[in-house]
């Protein structure tokens, strides 16, 4: 090897040395911090040096190659063993150039009161358990819901059966219910399953109670959910607004006609052989209903394909 060779060799290594160097040193984390971005109206106890230290951050470790998940994934498994980390929910974790993190936190909100065998869970809206056995009359009280954990305890997120309730909060978002709506409006979720009469298939039905104690059926939430939320307070704003002489009225002032077929009322036209006009007391007796047409593996359903009906008491 050439002397020229060697010292050309020997300045790359030098200099690829010095820049290793700098860049650990640079970048390497020195500290971690928490910024809150919601009321803690339940973390009041816990001090952001607790937050930090469920961590377990890597001082020392370059930010750039350090994955978050990890860390994200030991502050929420540390509501095991410190139950006041229960109600913290982090949001994501930024990296702050050239050598620190902030993470990014807010308080998990109760939403749901689920009743299992002789326990009630206080959850959020993705089902992680806050309180157990706590009186909460203001939240939705979730009956019929089979859980497949064995020993639940406060921090853990239940396993479902029925999994389309963990997107009750999110598809009630995307039909304009906030929060405060959601807990203003609904108090109760029954969950059931029934059999489908043309395909004898098995599904799941949500039948929801209001504080104003009408209720309303979501059959099969685990096709079209966010459209049959959707239709469900399209039919209800429709059925609840405006009657005349008994009649039902739809938004142009116009009555509404049905079709009777066993202990269902069908939404049908005038013209439609059977029809007849929606009264109140026709409506009074029955519930809002909203189902898709039978699933078949040879029809290509879509989205679309779902309707309303009232079905007798």
């Amino acid at each position: 090897m050439s002397k020229k060779l060697i010292i050309t060799l020997s300045i790359i290594f030098s200099v690829v040395a010095v820049v290793l160097i700098l860049f650990w040193t640079l970048f390497a984390l020195s500290s971690v911090t928490v910024q809150f971005h919601s009321t803690t109206m339940n973390l009041t106890e816990i001090s952001q040096q607790e937050i930090v230290s469920a961590g377990g951050f890597r001082y020392g470790a370059c930010v750039l190659f350090e994955g978050k998940n990890k860390y994200i994934q030991n502050i929420q498994n540390a509501a095991q063993k410190n139950e006041k980390l229960a109600y913290l929910k982090v949001l994501n974790i930024e990296t702050v150039f050239p050598n620190k993190m902030v993470i990014h936190v807010a308080e998990r909100e109760e939403v749901f009161a689920i009743k299992s065998n002789e326990h009630t869970y206080i959850c959020d809206n993705e089902l992680r358990v806050l309180q157990i056995d706590a009186d909460k009359p203001n939240l939705i009280e979730v009956q019929g819901l089979e859980i497949n954990n064995a020993d639940i305890k406060i921090g853990d997120f239940l396993s479902v059966k029925q999994s389309a309730i963990k997107r009750f909060y999110s598809v009630m978002l995307e039909n304009n219910r906030n929060t405060a709506e959601q807990l203003g409006k609904f108090a109760k979720i029954d969950i059931s399953s029934y059999t489908e009469s043309l395909t004898q298939k098995e599904y799941y039905s949500l039948t929801l109670t209001t504080r104003q104690g009408q209720t309303y059926i979501i059959n099969n939430p685990n096709f079209a959910f966010s459209k049959k939320v959707q239709l469900l307070f399209s039919m209800e704003s429709t059925l609840f607004s405006k009657t005349s002489d008994g009649n039902i009225l739809d938004a142009g002032g116009k009555a509404i006609y049905v079709k009777e077929i066993e202990n269902e009322y069908y939404f049908v036209q005038q013209s439609t052989e059977g029809s007849q006009v929606l009264t109140q007391e026709i409506l009074l007796a029955c519930r809002l209903k909203v189902d898709n047409l039978p699933l078949d593996k040879h029809i290509n359903r879509t989205e679309n394909d779902i309707f309303a009906s009232l079905v007798k008491v």
